[in-house]
């Protein structure tokens, strides 16, 4: 039952933020830009050259469609790199599958390079997405730029998907970092000194907790001047089946780099039969459901307890 309502969650969340992100109209934008490029742009004598096929062009000059609205250009991606998101999405490909094939091109669309793209990776970017439209176009009946858009707003929604996995991950560990903060903070039992991602745990200030990455969290006592770590919490929070044994394998690369006495933790946001089979055969102490210990305040407090006063022996 929690399985399911923390997937209805990330459902909806991720549901609200690919319509704000669509609705930003971005494809619009990049759309206007290349209307307004003025420059020349030879296309029909090169058609080999820029890898567009002779039957798509001559259906698009047959349907009278400005040509740099169907196909790439170098000197156009040159000059304006975030274009990119226009004939990617007409070409249907992913990020991941245009870096493969040619060169990364996230920067671009997202505006974050430092300097213009060379002419060379220009024209390599440009040939892959002019492949793949000429054989959509070829292979469609009466291809429309209509059908054009359509596949961009596709594109788009599936490339933030994408990215929404990432950024899932990333909130569900933020979401529990900021919460054993908040009861620190709120537990005036437990003396606590924050300095930078660490926090000094106790009167004597013997244990320090600290945020970081392979571990998320670790914590640490001290024996005379040096730390040594004696617990580490690592936080897994996407939900999707398919890659629970990569997160698994990624908790396991982490808990390998700890000490032999070490006390593990993982915070999991699902355990599929295979994953279990291999947490009981891990360096694991324990492992949390995620949903459950930010929505139950009992799976929370037996979270809590289990690092305080089991572990660290503090509270």
């Amino acid at each position: 039952m929690a399985d399911r309502q923390a997937r209805l969650e990330e459902a909806r969340q991720r549901a609200l933020i690919i319509t704000r992100h669509i609705r930003e109209r971005a494809d619009e934008g990049v759309r206007q830009t290349i209307k307004d490029f003025n420059p020349s742009l030879e296309f029909e004598g090169r058609l080999e050259d820029l890898a567009i096929a002779p039957e798509a062009w001559a259906h698009i000059v047959q349907a009278q469609f400005d040509p740099k609205l169907v196909f790439a250009h170098p000197d156009l991606l040159h000059v304006h790199p975030e274009t990119s998101l226009h004939y990617r999405g007409i070409s249907t490909l992913s990020l991941k599958r245009v870096q493969m094939m040619a060169g990364a091109v996230s920067s671009w669309e997202e505006g974050t390079f430092r300097r213009a793209p060379s002419p060379e990776k220009c024209l390599r970017i440009a040939r892959v997405y002019n492949a793949v439209i000429s054989v959509i176009i070829t292979g469609t009946d009466g291809w429309t730029l209509d059908n054009g858009y359509r596949n961009i707003l596709v594109t788009m929604g599936i490339t933030q998907d994408g990215s929404l996995r990432n950024l899932v991950g990333q909130a569900g560990e933020a979401a529990v970092k900021e919460r054993i903060s908040r009861w620190l903070a709120a537990n005036s039992a437990i003396p606590t000194t924050v300095r930078g991602a660490a926090t000094l745990i106790g009167v004597e200030e013997a244990f320090r907790m600290v945020y970081g990455s392979e571990p998320d969290i670790k914590f640490e006592s001290r024996t005379g001047g040096d730390w040594h770590t004696i617990a580490t919490v690592e936080i897994k929070s996407g939900t999707d089946p398919a890659g629970a044994l990569e997160r698994l394998g990624a908790i396991q690369k982490s808990f390998e780099q700890t000490p032999p006495r070490s006390r593990n933790f993982a915070v999991l946001g699902v355990v599929t039969p295979e994953m279990r089979r291999r947490l009981d055969e891990m360096n694991v102490a324990r492992d949390f459901e995620l949903y459950q210990i930010l929505n139950d305040d009992r799976a929370w407090d037996d979270f809590v307890m289990e690092l305080f006063h089991h572990t660290l022996r503090i509270v």
